[in-house]
């Protein structure tokens, strides 16, 4: 048995668990569209950004990456955040990633595949 103490230590634990769990479960069905800004070639690396357009081209690099070209902006997607179907020509999307700096050219880096997201089909 417990005693008081116990029992309002074991209470506030469940209430901690359950307000982080709450959090975390509304930050999932949020997704990142509130945290994200429009990407510029401004934007510092590792800033979270969105871009929307259509894809204008479609690279499949060694080891199953894919590099598109999302309304005039570099989207590199490893391999593990290629979507099924992957993004074709013409095709509306909607990517979410982190700003990155390869090669002198400003890119957006996918995080994983839910981070694309086909609009012409919405």
């Amino acid at each position: 048995m417990l005693v008081p103490q116990e029992r309002r230590a074991l209470v506030l634990l469940l209430l901690v668990f359950g307000l982080v769990a709450g959090g975390a479960a509304l930050l999932e069905v949020l997704g990142p569209a509130p945290f994200a800004v429009p990407f510029s070639p401004d934007l510092p690396d590792g800033t979270l950004a969105v871009v929307r357009g259509p894809v204008d081209q479609v690279i499949v690099a060694g080891g199953g990456h894919l590099i598109c070209r999302v309304g005039g902006v570099r989207v590199f997607m490893p391999a593990s955040t290629v979507p099924d179907p992957a993004p074709v020509t013409g095709g509306i999307v909607e990517c979410y990633g982190l700003v990155s700096t390869y090669g002198g050219v400003r890119e957006l880096v996918l995080r994983q595949a839910g981070d694309l997201r086909r609009v012409d089909q919405e």
